[in-house]
């Protein structure tokens, strides 16, 4: 997927089945960005908004999630990022 068409989908042009697979396409960079340091990862995807659950055992891991998010999405305004550090 290219930037352009992730940010497509992004902005709601896409079928609910679209925002699954932009979920597992940022689940999976996330995951590489992160190296693995996120347990549990999940990505949900509407129309308006990016949301990340899971579990970090440190901020730096978690902050890195969200980067690496922002940076596909050109800093979508909705990023929910729920990731728990413990």
């Amino acid at each position: 997927m290219t930037t352009l068409a992730l940010r497509t989908s992004i902005r709601g042009i896409g079928s609910p089945g679209g925002h699954q697979e932009l979920a597992r396409y940022i689940q999976g960079h996330v995951d590489r960005a992160a190296g693995g340091r996120i347990r549990d990862l999940e990505v949900e995807c509407t129309d308006d908004r990016i949301l990340l659950r899971g579990r970090s055992r440190t901020y730096h891991a978690k902050q890195i999630a969200q980067q690496a998010v922002l940076d596909l999405t050109d800093g979508h305004p909705l990023l929910a990022n729920q990731i728990v550090v413990s």
